[in-house]
């Protein structure tokens, strides 16, 4: 796995290719970044042409793969130096460097706004605001709007509130109107979305449904189905021509087809009222009883048959119920009573878009959204007729650029799509794009990405070399050995295809293994082995030893009682990942322990815990068990969770003293500090404290002691509030984050937290709050009180920073991750837990689903009659 890199025919193409628009599609492992950047080397060291490295721009996903990509065209540029020191081309690279365009979205977003902000009427002088001071920001507009409608007493949103609002207050429909602010924000022109989406909700009055943007991909749906059921009823036909003694069900299922095949011919006619035929048919489709049979048939034959059959049925009374559920004239009357709502809501998005803009132009701040649209105004000019066209800006750039590379495409949005169309499509002057991604690696959708942008390309793209618009597939993985690539390609050609996945994986998107791995020539080594498929039989085993893995070899000691506790699923499957850790760790029966080839030493060594990894689906709820289960069994584990900042003894503790420093009336807080290292009090001297006035509030009740001056409780009392009073007076003119570290100081707390257990990480947490203070300090919401009420809106949304991360790449540790932090990442070992999890559909109970082509899909709601439903449950 060493030696000079000797590129495949396919790398070389993606490589050297001149095509005016060319997507790679690049597996994991296929050396994409390599193949990137030896393009960009090859281009700006040509002998003959060379491109000077400022006239390309190259797109990439993150900061973090920016910079990386910028030092490795660096490391390159200077290994080219080495072999020609007297190359003034390439000396003239190095130096260009450090302008060149080799940049995030935004950042190049940025680059344009500031390069040309007279054009938008934007302060010269604008910041990007902290995410928390956008939140603020958004969150006041949110209230302003709401407020005025109260005010004006709007009959349509108190409609809107009283159908979608919750039963207490209002702040399901805040969430709505704000969830809806934010999904728009991914289209390059929101506001004609919105308008245009509601307006589909005014469906003319004798509408076929069918016709309607819903009603074709709803039918659609229906046909796919139908096409499904026909394969089921045809192979159990064919089971039916040579099983014995059921001639009789034949008919039956002849029957069946037919109707399955005149519903498949009625949706493929071109009619006016296709729904409603539609509709009718499901409707009229009855299933004959299966006749009975005499002895002697063949059981096996005659219950898949059956099993066929019902669950035909099953899918048809799933048609009649959840897709295809009422006439068009049913439909367009609810229709008719969700478009003023959806109009009322419409109305609230562009009120917050409204307000929030004034409130960022007054502060001259601009959000991350802002740096999109405001590029895209630049960058374009809209025609009379409707048109968008690129502006003189736009061309500027064409005539900048020689080449666009695009990086991870498959997780790029429609705004920043338009931004790429714009200064490259044009004539044969403009630049190249060259985009290189793998739809299969998709995982941002939930941030708006479209990988339907890299699937639209990825088809109407040709292989062929020379062609204006081709692709170039990179399906070998130089990463894996040939067991995990071969594990892989068996479990997704059976699960991915179009329908679920939205691309079929077949041979052509099969990965190819193309790491060499050194063979081992020890015979006290093992190395590779096959990918592993552990399953755990959860119902009917409810009791795992809990000494199962004490002593040598799992024996208990002799006369011990066996405890037995019942496990949750969750501790099985920790128990066994952690059993499967510990015999990787062990020598095997022939003595000879597990091996893992070590890139940067270029041989094999013993496999180390920092070299293992276990991914989950998600680490909420899980990751504690497994680090706690892994620890049980001695193996050092590192769970990057994300969360429970806010849950840390030590930063609750400094947020209360926060509270009670700009409000001392809160009981709950106030008690909180008393009982901490920082004032001390005993569960006595708390009881007394209590009994000194047990009517009056905590804070109080303190004061009083204090006054008493006989004992030990009223001697700490007294010098609390002494200091308490100090930090007060100290918070009028001081900054939050240096009161913080005053706190600190004054405390002693941040040295106490330091001796305690885990003491490096309690410190490092501390030092996140005070940093996060800084931080907060620097939008222009200041202060104390703003801090806190940032800090429980943050906890409230159910938002956490995570816990301070102290741990370096080389610690030895098993990690526990999530899949989309291990993007990018490899490891020699990876356990996937947590496969038989079942998928997170909270999303579809929503009472308003949003859809980039299909607009809105609110539930039907009579707040009059206090009734609500769903007129398809399979919420498309």
């Amino acid at each position: 796995m060493s030696g000079k890199t000797i590129w495949t025919d396919e790398q070389r193409e993606a490589i050297t290719g001149n095509e005016k628009n060319l997507l790679v599609a690049a597996a994991a492992g296929a050396g994409k970044t390599a193949v990137l950047v030896e393009r960009i080397i090859r281009k700006i060291t040509d002998e003959e042409n060379p491109v000077d490295i400022d006239r390309l721009l190259v797109v990439t996903f993150t900061n973090a793969a920016a910079t990386e990509m910028r030092e490795r065209i660096g490391e390159a540029i200077s290994e080219k130096l080495e072999e020609n020191p007297g190359s003034a081309n390439i000396q003239r690279q190095l130096t260009l460097l450090g302008k060149a365009s080799i940049t995030t979205i935004h950042s190049f977003c940025l680059e344009v706004i500031r390069s040309n902000f007279q054009q938008i009427n934007i302060d010269p002088g604008f910041r990007i605001a902290d995410e928390t001071e956008s939140q603020l920001m958004k969150l006041e507009a949110l209230n302003e709007v709401f407020e005025e409608q109260y005010e004006n007493e709007n009959t349509g949103f108190f409609e809107l509130l009283e159908c979608y609002g919750g039963n207490r207050d209002d702040k399901e429909l805040q969430d709505m109107v704000l969830n809806l602010y934010n999904f728009i924000q991914s289209s390059p022109w929101p506001g004609e979305w919105l308008e245009k989406m509601t307006e589909c909700m005014n469906v003319p009055e004798g509408t076929d449904f069918g016709k309607t943007l819903w009603g074709r991909v709803l039918l659609q749906s229906v046909k796919t189905e139908l096409e499904g059921l026909k394969e089921m009823v045809s192979r159990a036909l064919e089971i039916l021509k040579d099983a014995l003694g059921l001639e009789k069900y034949q008919a039956v299922y002849m029957e069946d087809l037919a109707n399955i095949e005149a519903m498949l011919k009625l949706l493929n006619e071109d009619s006016d009222m296709q729904w409603d035929r539609t509709f009718n048919a499901l409707q009229g489709i009855e299933f004959a009883v299966l006749p009975r049979c005499g002895k002697g048939v063949d059981k096996d034959k005659q219950e898949i048959v059956k099993k066929i059959r019902d669950d035909v049925k099953q899918s048809i009374k799933r048609l009649r119920e959840k897709v295809v559920t009422s006439v068009s004239n049913d439909i367009n009357n609810d229709m008719k009573v969700l478009y003023p709502k959806m109009k009322c809501l419409a109305s609230l998005v562009e009120q917050l878009a409204g307000k929030y803009a004034k409130k960022k132009s007054r502060k001259s701040v601009v959000d991350f959204n802002d740096l999109e649209h405001f590029c895209l105004e630049i960058l374009t000019e809209k025609q009379e007729d409707g048109s968008i066209l690129p502006s003189k800006t736009a061309i500027l750039y064409r005539e900048r650029f020689e080449e666009i590379l695009v990086d991870e495409y498959q997780d790029s949005n429609l705004v920043q799509e338009a931004i790429i169309n714009m200064i490259s499509k044009g004539d044969d002057k403009s630049p190249r794009v060259f985009m290189v991604g793998d739809v299969k690696q998709s995982i941002y959708r939930f941030r708006q990405a479209r990988p339907e942008l890299f699937l639209d390309k990825y088809n109407m793209y040709f292989p062929d070399k020379g062609n204006p618009s081709r692709k170039i597939l990179l399906f070998k993985n130089f990463r894996s050995r040939r067991e995990v690539v071969d594990a892989i390609n068996f479990l997704f050609k059976q699960i991915m295809s179009v329908g679920v996945g939205e691309l079929d994986y077949t041979d052509t998107e099969a990965l190819n293994a193309g790491a060499v791995f050194d063979e081992n020539e020890r015979e006290d080594m093992t190395v590779g082995g096959e990918a592993e498929l552990h399953l755990i039989q959860t119902d009917g085993v409810d009791y795992i030893s809990a000494g199962e893995n004490e002593g040598e070899e799992g024996q208990k000691d002799e006369g011990e009682e066996e405890d037995e506790e019942m496990l949750d699923n969750v501790q099985c499957e920790a128990r066994l990942v952690g059993r499967r850790i510990l015999e990787l760790m062990k020598p095997d029966e022939n003595g000879r322990y597990f091996c893992i080839f070590d890139k940067a030493k270029e041989e094999y060594r013993r496999v180390e815990y920092r070299d293992i990894v276990i991914l989950l689906r998600t680490t909420r709820n899980w990751a504690e068990v497994f680090a706690d289960e892994l620890s049980v069994m001695g193996i050092p584990v590192f769970a990057d969770t994300g969360t429970g900042f806010f849950k840390t003894v030590e930063v609750q503790v400094m947020l209360s003293l926060l509270q009670i420093v700009d409000n001392p009336l809160q009981d709950t807080p106030l008690l909180s500090v008393l009982r901490s290292p920082i004032a001390g009090f005993s569960t006595d001297e708390l009881a007394e404290l209590r009994i000194a006035d047990k009517r009056a509030l905590l804070f109080d009740a303190l004061n009083k002691l204090a006054e008493s001056g006989q004992t030990g409780a009223a001697r700490k009392a007294s010098a609390f509030l002494e200091n308490l009073q100090k930090w007060r007076e100290m918070s009028l003119y001081m900054s939050t984050d240096r009161l913080l570290w005053q706190l600190y100081n004054d405390t002693g707390y941040y040295s106490i937290v330091g001796a305690m257990p885990a003491g490096e990480q309690r410190q490092a947490n501390l030092r996140i709050l005070y940093e996060r203070a800084r931080q907060f300090e620097e939008t222009s919401y200041k202060g104390l009180f703003n801090f806190i009420n940032f800090i429980d809106k943050l906890k409230s949304s159910r938002g956490d920073m995570g816990s301070a991360k102290i741990l370096s790449e080389n610690d030895n540790v098993v990690r526990i991750m999530s899949i989309h932090k291990s993007k990018g990442l490899e490891f020699p070992v990876v356990i996937v837990a947590g496969c038989g999890k079942k998928f997170n559909l909270q999303d579809m109970n929503k009472t308003i689903l949003l859809h980039h082509e299909l607009g809105f899909g609110p539930d039907v709601v009579d707040h009059k009659l206090r009734l609500s439903w769903r007129r398809w449950q399979n919420r498309l």
